[in-house]
């Protein structure tokens, strides 16, 4: 498959840095930043062409779990979760996610992959145009409601190894009404369920050829792990920043940064 010098582990450490700070601070998972670079590592080191896609989204997928995880812990100690919430998107996430990954394994990779850059397109032109809710504009949402957005969230996630943030942090505000405050935490402790489920689905998948070592499924755990020598510990930082940094020019930066990574996709 690929040696990972020194060198190339460091380079993914420092990925899975700004990859673990967007997971805290946006709770989008990280994925926008680690897919891109995977699918071009991949892509180099001569893995089959009609499983590149599904092997980055898969890595990165992995990675996403143990990046979510820590910056649920530091959102829950600045209670910026909405617990009422999760539990009724968790369900909807798990099963969507695990029955997405099924399905990616079984399409075209180039499919994906134009899915995923509409996705970021969308991510793109929402976090340009979003701003903070104003207090007292909540909304009641059913139960049936919040159910099929997180069963949503998990398929967005097991068809485009992004975790499902870059859907559920626009529905939590525009659908649900959630703060600006509370979106990134609220996200981050359902992605964790999306993830988890779609990584496992990955991880017990058998790929049409073999990936060579290293390889469990579509999960290349070198660089897995890799990535989340860096991920985990700055997520925790982002979702400090989050808490203390108003968000809405940092959501236009990045809005930008998007689209700069779906011109980078589709010209590639």
């Amino acid at each position: 498959m690929m040696e990972l010098s020194p060198l190339i582990i460091l380079i993914f450490v420092g990925v899975g840095m700004v990859a673990g700070f967007l997971t805290g601070f946006v709770g989008v998972g990280g994925g926008i930043i680690m897919v891109p670079v995977l699918l071009e590592i991949f892509h180099r080191a001569g893995l089959p062409e009609e499983v590149i896609v599904q092997a980055a989204m898969a890595t990165s997928l992995s990675v996403a779990v143990f990046s979510v995880s820590s910056s649920i812990i530091r959102h829950r100690r600045q209670k910026t979760i909405r617990w009422e919430l999760v539990r009724w998107l968790a369900p909807g996430s798990l099963l969507g996610g695990w029955l997405a990954a099924q399905l990616a394994t079984r399409l075209p990779g180039q499919w994906l992959l134009w899915s995923l850059s509409g996705l970021m397109l969308f991510a793109a032109f929402r976090m340009l145009r979003s701003t903070d809710n104003p207090p007292g504009m909540e909304k009641p949402a059913s139960s049936w409601k919040v159910g099929l957005t997180g069963l949503g969230v998990g398929m967005v996630a097991g068809l485009s190894g992004l975790a499902g943030g870059i859907v559920l942090v626009p529905a939590l505000g525009l659908i649900l009404g959630v703060p600006g405050g509370l979106l990134a935490g609220t996200s981050s402790g359902t992605i964790i369920f999306s993830s988890f489920a779609a990584a496992a689905g990955y991880l017990m998948a058998t790929p049409p050829v073999n990936l060579g070592a290293g390889f469990y499924g579509y999960v290349f755990w070198p660089l897995t792990l890799s990535l989340a020598v860096g991920a985990v510990p700055v997520a925790q930082l982002g979702a400090w920043v989050n808490r203390r940094v108003h968000g809405n020019l940092f959501r236009k930066i990045f809005g930008m940064l998007l689209l700069l990574v779906v011109v980078r996709l589709v010209l590639g």
